[in-house]
């Protein structure tokens, strides 16, 4: 065996495995997931993975009402992901553990709701200040050229929504990672115990477009400590057909997709603005969509670029109707032949909410399973009943520095719902659906958002990186808490061979 770097997070095995796996609990963390597709690799023998993270959390949530919980806390996790990997013309294998420990977790930061994620992990581990986990994070077989471009995985994958064909233009797929990827079925990347998806994924690769078919269980996670045990209540299919650059459209990767998403998870949570508790959940929703990502690099070495975004939902809410749609339009430009190649982006993203919890319309677009803090980094909110306007600066004063400034201004879609929160299933059975809610009282100003990140690579196996945001609350937030102010940031450090 030879070490091999990586700087993503593998594609990783199991639900005909996994099958045997059974209730073994699982997580990571990790960039962006293995599922796009590439051609079939050369043979190369056997490759040792191995990944640690280690993190550290600092919370200061919105300050509660007297009586209420603790919003101020330190945490540190660390995640150790150990996998092979087999690459032949004709198949890839891969199979990985992973080992997840918290320190320090807030036994008093719940009250109203949780004050940030530290609360969600105590509480959904075992209400221990030291949560952790030794699972199955992949498991998978890829059997390749079963046709002339056809492949087929089976086993316990991940699966990024957006990023099922990859473009080939390296700008294109800058964009997508960033903007498209995850918006409605993704890994939960960035919490320590994460996600992984059982069954099997089919694709058709050609010159100009790309299909593929997905069959799929979510496995626990999140925040959930008994990660890597299969969610059996919820089933999933993903369809999708795309269009490469100059296929159709120069420039431009433009995808059409159809999610289908089944929940009957023996869990005593609605998140709505109905105020009932159900017995079990009852949800079947069906998302439609299509996204276009264009980008064009003129000949004064400005990189132009565009995003389009849309999902139309419908199916059924509880016994309820549900019809809900969202959108996203954004644009960019960034100055290739400048000094630190600036990029400035900005763009307007809008989610439906529900005006009346008494009608038999369910209106509040849901986002189904997604990877939510690619596009909320400061994990407070979720993109249901939601407005957001934003701008954002990236630049790389190094090429082993890069940097990220956002700012948003945030408003609930309509006042007659709520302020939503989470990323989706993580439970199989419990008490959390997996999105959470705070009573609007009639406001619709969320706030102000202002953040940034930094990621530094010391060395090809070292990297550093960190994130501090600052949110000021508006009406929505002053109606429930006390203070209005939050305040969250990271620092996690990063070996891998």
């Amino acid at each position: 065996m030879r070490f091999a770097i990586r700087c993503r997070t593998f594609h990783f095995f199991a639900a005909a495995l996994a099958g045997a796996a059974g209730t073994a609990p699982l997580a990571a963390q990790s960039p962006p997931p293995p599922s796009v597709q590439s051609p079939p690799p050369p043979s190369a023998p056997a490759t040792l993975v191995l990944r640690n993270a280690t993190r550290v959390e600092m919370w200061s949530y919105f300050e509660p009402q007297p009586g209420g919980g603790n919003p101020d806390y330190t945490n540190i996790a660390n995640r150790l992901q150990l996998g092979v990997e087999r690459r032949r013309p004709k198949y890839e294998m891969t199979a990985t553990l992973q080992y997840v420990q918290f320190g320090g977790l807030p036994p008093d930061a719940t009250g109203p709701g949780p004050l940030g994620t530290g609360a969600l992990y105590f509480d959904q581990g075992g209400r221990t200040p030291a949560s952790r986990q030794f699972y199955l994070r992949y498991l998978n077989l890829k059997l390749n050229n079963l046709a002339p471009g056809w492949s087929l995985r089976l086993g316990r994958m991940g699966y990024a929504s957006g990023a099922e064909s990859p473009s080939g233009d390296e700008s294109l797929e800058a964009i997508k990672r960033q903007r498209i990827d995850s918006r409605l079925l993704g890994e939960f990347e960035w919490s320590l115990y994460q996600r992984g998806f059982d069954g099997l994924r089919t694709d058709l690769d050609r010159s100009r477009w790309h299909a593929s078919l997905a069959l799929l269980r979510p496995t626990q996670g999140g925040f959930e400590d008994e990660a890597g045990s299969e969610i059996r209540d919820i089933d999933l299919w993903a369809a999708t057909a795309s269009s490469k650059p100059g296929g159709l459209i120069p420039h431009t990767d433009w995808q059409v997709f159809a999610i289908g998403y089944d929940d009957e998870r023996d869990v005593r949570q609605r998140p709505d603005n109905s105020g009932l508790v159900p017995a079990r959940i009852d949800v079947n929703v069906t998302t439609m969509g299509t996204s276009m990502v264009a980008a064009y690099r003129r000949q004064d070495g400005v990189r132009l670029d565009g995003v389009a975004w849309f999902a139309g939902q419908t199916g059924d809410w509880f016994g309820q109707t549900h019809r809900a749609s969202a959108i996203d339009v954004e644009a960019g430009a960034q100055f290739m032949r400048t000094a630190w190649k600036p990029w400035i982006r900005g763009g307007y993203a809008r989610a439906s909410g529900d005006a009346d919890p008494r009608d038999l319309r369910h209106t509040t677009f849901f986002p189904v399973l997604p990877t939510a803090r690619k596009y909320a980094l400061s994990a407070t909110y979720s993109f249901m009943n939601l407005q957001d306007v934003f701008v954002q600066f990236l630049a790389a004063p190094r090429p082993t520095l890069s940097l990220r400034v956002d700012a948003h201004a945030l408003d609930l879609a309509n006042p007659g719902d709520r302020w939503y929160f989470g990323s989706g299933a993580g439970q199989d059975t419990g008490a959390s659906f997996g999105y959470g809610s705070r009573a609007s009282q009639g406001a619709v100003d969320f706030g102000t958002v202002v953040e940034g990140s930094a990621d530094y690579r010391v060395s090809p196996h070292w990297s550093i990186n960190g994130y501090l945001g600052t949110i000021r609350g508006g009406d929505v937030v002053r109606r429930t808490f006390r203070g209005s102010t939050l305040v969250f940031g990271y620092v996690e450090n990063v070996v891998q061979f």
